[in-house]
Parts: structure tokens; sequence; C-alpha cells
């Protein structure tokens, strides 16, 4: 079994199945091979009370008031080469947790003594319970990266998932039965401050009462596969001169979370932020196909798009990545909530090391016939007209979006100029102009 375990890890770690294994033990072999404690003897592979299987890893002292800790290495393990996932089954006993008796598990931390880095559990700072992800610095507490709404009580057991893209975004999920099956979410933070990974660990503050009632189970730390996409273009109607307003942005008027989830995207994706970078213009939806026919896509991302023409990720970063998709050649396409989609002419090489794709420097850029319009001397870009996303400009985007919309402000779909007010110059400007045309990209 220890032989069919170390080739199924090498397998991994050298980019089968399209992830790497940096640390798996689900302690059923009864020992802890690779472990380090703060003293031998405080923790054991038990029997007694097992989260899953025949063994667990559990606190084994009883009747003091002290501290534990246990931790593994983690070795090879680049924090900004891709999306990288902590799973782990918790569980404590019969006792509320305190600011006497509290426990965390330390994700990624630099060292075993004085740390900085990322840890999630409860009670590492106040006494609320509540399950949390922080920042450590010196080994103390340096803000919360993500709270949920999870009230840690007595003999509770919760299934754990916490992940980092390479951009620094983390986002904590949990269960609260256990296991992985029903994840839910807690929320996403963006924390780049640390990005040394040494070692995974576990840290015990007990009293008598709690002592021996901490058990850990079921852990994995893996890292998918990430491209990254490099990309440019331009809207239509916010476009003058060389350049797109950004009247959206600076009104306030642009949503924090992405808006792609309704029809006809029918986008899940979790995409949002706090503030909107400076410069951004609006979202757009950049999706990945390996064919030009929809039944293809392989991933979607909703991005920013900025007053250059660059698509930025969340962050205001280009470019915008895609965690868990191979390296390869893909078709690109760009989605708008009130433009007509394009997609480039051709597959495009992605991998970390993506060359820019510039949709703005020509028709040849794009997929189809007549796909962009020249907004000035050799700059292309998206048409604009298309208040229902349909694919089409059509009387209904007038009919039941401008005229129903005009004189209202906001976040709207007939403001084809994207000023951030619905006006004739929408429809006589540029709904008028357009109206007839269709996207080229198969839908």
């Amino acid at each position: 079994m220890r032989i069919l375990y170390c080739i199924l890890s090498f397998l991994l770690i050298n980019g089968a199945f399209g992830q790497a294994i940096y640390l798996s033990d689900n302690f059923e072999n009864g020992d802890l091979e690779g472990w380090g404690q703060s003293s031998l003897g405080e923790w054991a592979a038990s029997e007694s009370g097992t989260i899953t299987g025949s063994f667990s890893l559990k606190h084994n002292l009883s009747d003091i008031t002290e501290s534990s800790h246990i931790h593994h290495t983690l070795t090879g393990l680049n924090i900004d080469s891709g999306t990288t996932t902590w799973r782990f089954n918790l569980k404590n006993g019969d006792w509320d947790p305190s600011t006497t008796d509290k426990f965390w598990v330390y994700l990624m931390v630099d060292d075993t003594t004085n740390v900085n880095g990322y840890a999630v559990g409860v009670n590492l700072s106040g006494e609320s319970d509540t399950l949390t992800l922080w920042k450590l610095t010196g080994s103390a507490a340096d803000g919360a990266v993500i709270t949920s709404d999870l009230n840690w009580d007595a003999n509770d057991l919760v299934g754990i998932e916490v992940t980092r893209d390479s951009l620094g975004l983390w986002e904590l999920k949990y269960d609260s039965d256990g296991g992985f099956d029903n994840l839910v979410s807690a929320g996403t933070g963006t924390d780049l401050a640390y990005t040394t990974t040494n070692y995974f660990g576990l840290t015990f503050y007990f009293t008598p009462t709690g002592a021996g009632g901490v058990w850990l189970d079921d852990v994995t730390v893996s890292q998918g596969t990430v491209i990254l996409a490099s990309l440019k273009s331009f809207l239509q109607g916010p476009f003058n001169v060389d350049s797109m307003n950004t009247s959206l942005n600076s009104n306030g008027y642009l949503p924090l979370s992405q808006p792609f989830s309704g029809s006809p995207w029918s986008y899940n994706g979790g995409e949002s932020v706090q503030n909107i970078p400076e410069g951004v213009v609006d979202w757009v939806l950049v999706e990945l196909r390996t064919g030009a026919e929809a039944s293809t896509k392989v991933a979607s991302r909703a991005a920013f798009i900025k007053s250059d023409g660059m698509i930025v990720d969340t962050l205001g970063i280009n470019p915008v990545s895609f965690p868990g998709v191979d390296e390869g050649d893909y078709y690109i396409v760009i989605q708008h909530r009130n433009h007509l989609a394009i997609m480039s002419d051709e597959t495009h090489a992605l991998s970390k090391l993506s060359n820019l794709y510039d949709f703005s420097t020509g028709l040849d850029k794009t997929y189809g016939t007549n796909a962009m319009v020249e907004l000035s001397s050799g700059i292309y870009g998206m048409y604009t007209g298309d208040a229902n996303a349909n694919g089409q400009v059509q009387n209904d985007d007038k009919n039941d979006f401008w005229e129903v919309q005009t004189g209202a402000s906001g976040y709207k779909e007939a403001d084809f100029n994207l000023n951030g007010q619905v006006q004739n110059d929408d429809k006589n400007d540029f709904w008028k102009v357009n109206v007839g045309l269709g996207t080229q990209v198969p839908f």
C-alpha cells in the first residue's frame, strides 16, 4: 500500500490529472510519519472517535492547561503558480470553544515558531467562536481575510476547503456536516502579504475541559493548473478618439459582483470585489473554447475592461487567469451585456506566459465577417445596441428596453454608450446605426 501511495503521489505531482498533490494524509497507516510535534506523544493517529476510516489525527493529552502543535513540511509548492486548495475535516469534543480552548489550522506558514502566513479556525483572535480565515504576522492575528457565519459549538465536525488563486484571491468554504459534499462559500477576500509555504499544521490551546478533544482527518493540499490570457478590446459605445469613458465607474453604477448570472449567460462564477479598480469601464465575460462551436467551451471568467481596452482580472491586473485549465490552443470569446460578442479568428496558444491578443488592431483578429466596427483609423471594437444580449441588434432592443428606460440613470441595458444615462443619443447614434447586425460568434 505504501509503494502504491508513493507512485500515485509521484504521478500527481508531475502533472497527471491536471493537478499536483503536495500533502495527502488520511492517517489510515496508523502512524504520523512526516509530521513533527511540539513534544512527542502530544498527538497520535488514533482509533478513538475517528472522523472517517479507522484512524484520525487526535490530540493525545488530558487534565492539563497547555498548547500543542503539529506540522508537516510542504515541499515544492509555489503559491503563485496556480490555484491552491486545502481540504480537511476538523472536529472538537464535548466542549464549546473559548478564549482558552481554541484551535486553528495553519494553511501555509514560513516557520514553526514565529510564523507569518495564513490559518483558518476559531478564536485565534477574540472569542466569537466563528470560523475565520486569518492572516498571521509574528504568530499573531493580523486581520481577518474571510469571516464565515459558522459558529463553532461543542461536538462539531466541519469539512473545510480553502482556495487561493495565483493572484491572491482566497475563498473559504465549509460543510457543517463534515466531508465535502455540501460545501457552502463563506465568501472571498484578497491578501498577497505572504507567499512562503514551508509548513502546514494544527495548533490547539486547551484547558482540562478541551484537552484530548480535537481531531483532524482527510488532509489534502493540492494545486491545479492555471493559464493566463492577456487580452485587449474596445467597446463601441464608450469609445472616444483612442480610449473609453469610465462614467459608470466614476458615478458608482458598476456592480461589485459579476453581472452575468442571468440569461443568456447563466454564468455562476463568484467574481466580486470590495472596490472597482481605477480606470475600469465595465465587466466583460471571457470564454475559452477548443473549437468554434459553443459546445466546445472549457472555461469562463468574469473580468474588467479598462479605458485603454486592456481586459484585467478582478484585482485590476492583466492578464486574466483561468485556474484548472491546461495549456493549449483556444478560441477566445469576449462577451458584454449590451455589445455584440466577438471571438478570435482562430485558436490562440495560452499558457502561463501568453502573448497579448489584441482584438482592436483589425477585422482579421475576429471570427466571421465584419464582426467589429472601425472606431477610428485602424482601431476596431465591439458593436453596441444589443440590450437583451441575444446576439442581435433588433427592434425589441429599442421597444422593450430603450423606450422603457429612457430618462433613467444607473446600470441600464439600454445605456449603449455606457455614460450612466439612457438618452436619445443611445438610440440615434448607436441602436439606429447598428440595427440588423448580429454577432458572428456561434452560440
